[in-house]
């Protein structure tokens, strides 16, 4: 069942693929690794499960830019600004692909969505980029709290620090 009307469920699901994925990720206190990690696993899951699954997608999700922010107070925050979907292993497809992917399995719909020439990580794939909030917050004792911004609705360019390229 099909609906043209966004859906409350995908975004719940995005927000916890963002959750999921910052939970294992290196710190920030170690950027290399942290940017490596951030360009092989994608937010659907481990590639080894993903390449295992008995319908694998052709799409891949990844945080492309984020802004890191810890407070005084403990709080530490990361802003996902941009994000990366990887037409896995395969060549440029057309923009309606992309679009269509991101709206039935996040239920976002990115008002600007941008071809990139070169492929993605270690050959992964062509790629799109697009703009979208997610907010990962973690305080110091433990409380974990997320929230994701307006569908796909992301930072005017220039806003905040990037702390990946």
């Amino acid at each position: 069942m099909a609906s043209s009307s966004p859906r409350q469920p995908a975004d719940t699901s995005f927000q916890q693929a963002f959750t999921t994925l910052l939970s294992v990720a290196p710190g920030p206190v170690f950027p290399r690794a942290r940017q490596l990690y951030l360009r092989k696993y994608p937010l659907e899951g481990p590639p080894v499960q993903l390449d295992a699954a008995a319908f694998p997608s052709r799409f891949r999700t990844f945080l492309l830019q984020e802004e890191i922010q810890e407070g005084r107070d403990g709080l530490y925050r990361v802003r996902g600004h941009r994000f990366a979907v990887v037409h896995w292993q395969a060549p440029q497809t057309n923009p309606a692909d992309y679009l269509t992917f991101l709206q039935e399995r996040w239920g976002l719909q990115p008002d600007h969505l941008t071809l990139q020439q070169d492929s993605w990580f270690r050959n992964g794939g062509a790629w799109a980029c697009f703009n979208a909030t997610a907010v990962y917050e973690r305080q110091g004792g433990g409380e974990l709290r997320v929230s994701l911004g307006g569908r796909g609705a992301g930072p005017s360019p220039g806003a905040g620090q990037s702390a990946s390229s």
